[in-house]
């Protein structure tokens, strides 16, 4: 036997004749391997296992010991050895011997005389192909190992629905081919309801290469139920591809998304997003049947002052009192009236929505049947709470051609039930117009404090909670007028939301404070400035546009500079919408979503418009440490800023207690009376001094930290 001098692949030779191995072993050589050549078959099979290397294996058929067939049946039994190249070398010119030696294994056969011209580019031929099979043999392993981890179950059929591979019912069975029924095997690849509807996809898609998809749901053990989704895809030959995924928790976080969306946590009644849905419904099928559809408007009086006095967790449970005493009072008119609902509004404001062929008699009677039910006072712990409601009654089309007209009517009509001339329940009628003059009066005052800078700009300053340091500020509209005092900034905002004013309102607001970053730039201080822009500015102005003027006038980079979009403003998905937002991004500006998760709007936007910050509305920050309905959607809020990557700002934290749920929760920043009430210029400038590497970059406009590029 030869021994092995240099290194590289080896091929193991077996040949009795002196002449035959010593050709065998140059033909070896000049197809690049380090031949060891023996001269009978249990050496060869000796060699070839003592080696970590054996490249190609040549075997005579008639050796002394063992011979070729016996040899190559004893190396094809080792695993390492499956793909080993195994060429037979043999005299026998039958078919027979041909035979035999692939039935003992044999990667190939070469018969002798042997052209030794041309054995080594076969031998190399032989070598490329093995490594090509064993190339096809790692990737096969490795796709059976990758869809065997995967959660999904697999099916290729036929287009009758036959059943041809699946790699988990066919366990153990690498053919792919199993004994069961196609009808059982069928029934692992949907339930026998939804079988036949299974069948149906599979030829639709065997037919047009569509892809599709179903979905469905299965009753388990204790009335719990799965959810599951089909998929169908043709492949190449006309059979398809089903793939079956366990879409529960998608489903249940789909569910969870839809409660946060569409109904308030507090009461588990309809939010103000889906009344408005409702309502939209509701006026284009009575306009569409002749019908009519009114609005019940219910505000509680004096609710304010249980909060005030009582604090936030009372008045909390007293709203809920309330919503179960209404819901409760709806239902006795539910079965005279299919078109009925009930919704939280907003805050201690309630809406009932009614379609009838004539509304404004069965919503009469409703009113009245709710103000007798909360006329009677809600005990808690102890204590009598008198809350009564003010009621505003609005009819479609009668009051208004639109769902938006109707339920301004309403309210106008609820504020005039407030006054002691009506009583609690008050129908709207067009005479009502003292606070129309009120509401005008305001607009012209209005008007004249934004044309004679009678506005004024406070600052809530935000904190990251990590180490209690501000990153910026909140800029805050207020106006004292000299007649009405200090006017509520949701009175002026909403009234310049309905009169136009608003576009011009929100240019003040940037123009003031870019004025005011350049003033804290000049002092060495870089703090960002958020801004709260409304819808009406996004769609009906140039908001972006407007920023951009007024940093240039003032000299400051606008990414100083992020936009605040409130949830409640409803902004619809549009291109101008969109528009607005990538001209935004590409003044560098930064986009918060604010009051996050009290309706559908900011689910809206995670999807179309990615913020660059998600805040958590101070309804949910209240009671985050005694809530757990709170605590959860706190946590899901959280959750979602740290899988999008989203900085989470909590708002209205008031108490040691929240701000320790936060910060342990990993909440990035926050604001609150706690930590700032809001303050004027003057104040963020004695409070927050100038930190070090602020001013270096204060007299170009660079924020802190920046670098020079």
């Amino acid at each position: 036997m030869s021994t092995r001098a240099d290194k590289g692949p080896v091929a193991v030779i077996a040949d009795d004749e002196d002449l035959g191995r010593l050709l065998l072993a140059e033909s070896a050589t000049a197809a690049g391997l380090v031949p060891i050549a023996t001269d009978n078959g249990l050496a060869a099979l000796e060699a070839a296992l003592a080696q970590d290397d054996t490249a190609l294996v040549l075997l005579d058929v008639d050796m002394p010991g063992l011979d070729g067939y016996s040899v190559c049946r004893r190396l094809r039994a080792e695993p390492r050895f499956a793909t080993l190249p195994i060429v037979i070398v043999t005299g026998h010119d039958d078919s027979k011997a041909v035979a035999r030696a692939f039935d003992a294994g044999a990667t190939d056969f070469v018969q002798k005389p042997v052209n030794w011209t041309l054995l080594p580019y076969r031998l190399e031929y032989i070598l490329r192909n093995a490594a090509q099979i064993r190339a096809l043999a790692e990737r096969e392993a490795q796709v059976r190992t990758l869809v065997e981890a995967l959660p999904d179950r697999l099916w290729v059929v036929t287009v009758d629905g036959e059943i041809r591979w699946s790699p988990r019912i066919f366990d153990g069975d690498p053919s792919g081919v199993a004994s069961t029924s196609s009808h059982n095997l069928r029934l692992g690849m949907a339930p026998p309801q939804q079988l036949e509807r299974a069948l149906d996809a599979i030829r639709a898609t065997a037919a047009d290469g569509v892809a599709r998809k179903l979905d469905y749901r299965e009753a388990r053990a204790a009335g719990k139920e799965r959810s599951y989704e089909l998929r169908f895809s043709r492949r190449e030959g006309g059979d398809v591809v089903v793939v079956r995924r366990d879409t529960s928790e998608r489903a249940a976080a789909a569910e969870r998304i839809e409660r946060l969306a569409y109904f308030d946590p507090l009461t588990s009644l309809p939010n103000r997003q889906r009344c408005l849905e409702t309502a939209d419904r509701l006026v284009a099928e009575a306009a569409a049947a002749g019908e009519s559809v009114a609005v019940v408007y219910l505000d509680l009086n004096g609710f304010k002052r249980i909060n005030d006095t009582f604090g936030h967790p009372v008045g909390d449970a007293v709203l809920q009192t309330v919503a179960t005493k209404l819901a409760a009072t709806i239902a006795r008119f539910e079965r005279q009236h299919e078109h009925l609902s009930l919704a939280r509004f907003g805050g201690d404001e309630f809406v009932v929505l009614l379609r009838h062929a004539a509304a404004a008699a069965p919503a009469l009677e409703i009113a009245n049947a709710c103000y007798a039910t909360l006329k009677e006072p809600i005990a808690y712990r102890g204590l009598e709470f008198h809350s009564t409601p003010s009621i505003g009654i609005a009819v479609y089309p009668e009051d208004g051609p639109d769902v938006a007209t109707v339920l301004k009517h309403a309210d106008t009509a609820m504020y005039q039930a407030k006054s002691a001339a009506t009583g609690a329940i008050a129908v709207y009628a067009p005479a009502m117009s003292s606070r129309l003059r009120d509401w005008l009066d305001l607009e012209a005052k209005l008007r004249k404090a934004l044309r004679s800078e009678q506005l004024q700009l406070q600052y809530q300053p935000k904190f990251r909670l990590a180490d209690d340091q501000v990153v910026g500020l909140e800029a805050l509209v207020r106006w004292c007028d000299t007649d009405h005092g200090q006017v509520p900034p949701a009175r002026f905002v909403s009234i310049a939301e309905d009169s136009g004013l608003i576009i011009d309102l929100g240019a003040w607001v940037m123009r003031a404070a870019c004025r005011q970053v350049r003033a804290w730039l000049d002092q060495g201080r870089a703090i960002p400035v958020a801004i709260n822009v409304s819808a009406k500015e996004l769609v009906h102005g140039d908001p972006a546009r407007t920023l951009e003027q007024e940093a240039q006038a003032a000299g400051i980079p606008a990414s100083l500079i992020e936009i605040e979009l409130t949830e409640s403003l409803l902004v619809k998905d549009s291109a101008t919408v969109r528009g607005a937002l990538d001209r935004f991004r590409r003044l560098g500006c930064r986009i918060a979503l604010d009051d996050f998760g009290t309706g559908y709007s900011s689910l809206a936007y995670i999807t179309r418009f990615p913020p660059d910050r998600i805040k958590i509305d101070q309804a949910f920050v209240r009671n985050v440490d005694r809530s757990p309905s709170d605590a959860a959607i706190a946590n899901a809020i959280l959750s979602l800023g740290e899988s999008l990557r989203l900085t989470v700002t909590a708002e209205g934290i008031e108490t040691p207690a929240q701000l320790a749920w936060l910060r342990r929760r990993g909440c990035h920043e926050g604001q609150g009376f706690l930590l700032s009430r809001p303050l004027s210029a003057a104040d963020v400038t004695a409070r927050f001094p100038p930190r070090a590497g602020a001013a270096a970059g204060a007299a170009e406009g660079r924020p802190a930290g920046s670098r020079r590029r």
